[in-house]
């Protein structure tokens, strides 16, 4: 397995700590078109994604210092892959082993309510792997911020072991944890995830989904009656009570972000909040006829909104900058943002 140098008299408060730390799985994406033309052909669209990876890289590309913590495959593809995050300014923390990487199917095209994704990612060189090649002076070296999605616990035991460690050690060097609570039913295979994630929470400090993921994960119910449609003011009413609860449960986590897509066909509304210093903030609110991509979008909200708390924006534009962001992301094919994509210039 392929290991660093230990870094001998690591300082927890080490005060040229600069780096944003994400652990997830790296997968590549078959992107097939829907009609099936892709067989006559013999051509199929391949993307580099995962939940963790997508953030890290919209990280890189406006120039955030980044570190993967992940697992490749001992063969030219992972050493490919690694060259290409190292081309991408992604620092590579990767266990390595005879394993394969993981994969997913899903369309480029098609509309968005008949989209359906076909995981192939079980077994992977990373939900085989023991996730302990690397010490935790090695992965939080430099380090000032961890972000992991919901995603990484479902995929195995060792995954969910070691979000948990991490995020308590990040917590015990006062680094920012950062959660995603994305669900994805398929991973989690009918089993209840709320007890795992929960287990998480104590060291949350930022947490984004919206308010089905929170009740799916956190057991906080939706308690108003909610209509369908993207300007119904009780999502609102719900995006304050649920982050209150939040709060009361876990003092810790001082920034919620909500985000609400709500589509029909390829129709989408699009919008977010943002709950800090006690006030529930709504951005600006967007709409298409139709989008280019499915995927990638909720990562890259999650990506803008480390940004500009790193940068300490002032928090309205933190959100507005990610909500923007999320929303240009649907016009954008692959998993990832691309450089037509500039923070610094929305």
């Amino acid at each position: 397995m392929k290991r660093v140098k230990t870094i001998e008299g690591f300082n927890k408060k080490m005060i040229d700590s600069n780096k944003i730390l994400c652990f997830g799985e790296l997968l590549l994406h078959f992107a097939p078109d829907s009609e099936g033309n892709w067989l006559n052909d013999q051509s199929l669209k391949i993307f580099v994604g995962g939940a963790e990876y997508n953030v890290a890289a919209a990280l890189a590309q406006w120039n955030n210092p980044v570190k993967l913590l992940s697992a490749l495959p001992e063969n030219f593809v992972g050493n490919q892959l690694e060259s290409q995050l190292k081309n991408k300014g992604i620092e590579i923390l990767a266990e390595k082993n005879n394993g394969r990487i993981g994969t997913f199917y899903l369309s480029s095209d098609g509309d968005m309510q008949n989209a359906s994704v076909v995981y192939d990612r079980f077994p992977s060189v990373f939900t085989q792997s023991d996730l302990d090649t690397f010490s935790f002076d090695e992965i939080f070296t430099e380090v000032k911020w961890l972000h992991i999605s919901t995603i990484t616990p479902a995929l195995s035991e060792n995954a969910y072991q070691k979000c948990l460690d991490l995020m308590k050690e990040a917590t015990s060097r006062n680094i920012t944890v950062s959660l995603d609570l994305n669900y994805r039913s398929a991973l989690w295979q009918n089993r209840n995830p709320s007890d795992k994630i929960k287990a998480l929470m104590p060291s949350v400090n930022v947490l984004m989904g919206n308010i089905w993921s929170i009740q799916q994960f956190l057991s906080i119910p939706i308690e108003y009656e909610l209509n369908g449609n993207f300007d119904d003011k009780n999502l609102l009413k719900q995006a304050e009570k649920s982050a209150l609860e939040i709060q009361k449960i876990y003092p810790n986590v001082t920034m919620i972000a909500n985000t609400f897509r709500f589509t029909s066909g390829e129709e989408v509304n699009y919008f977010a909040t943002l709950f800090a210093d006690e006030k529930l903030l709504v951005s600006e609110h967007y709409h298409s006829d139709k989008i280019e991509e499915r995927v990638g979008s909720g990562d890259s909200f999650m990506a803008a909104l480390i940004h500009g708390t790193l940068k300490s924006n002032p928090v309205q534009q933190i959100l507005e900058d990610a909500t923007k962001v999320a929303f240009k992301k649907l016009f954008v094919k692959g998993d990832t943002i691309n450089d037509s994509i500039n923070i610094e210039k929305l």
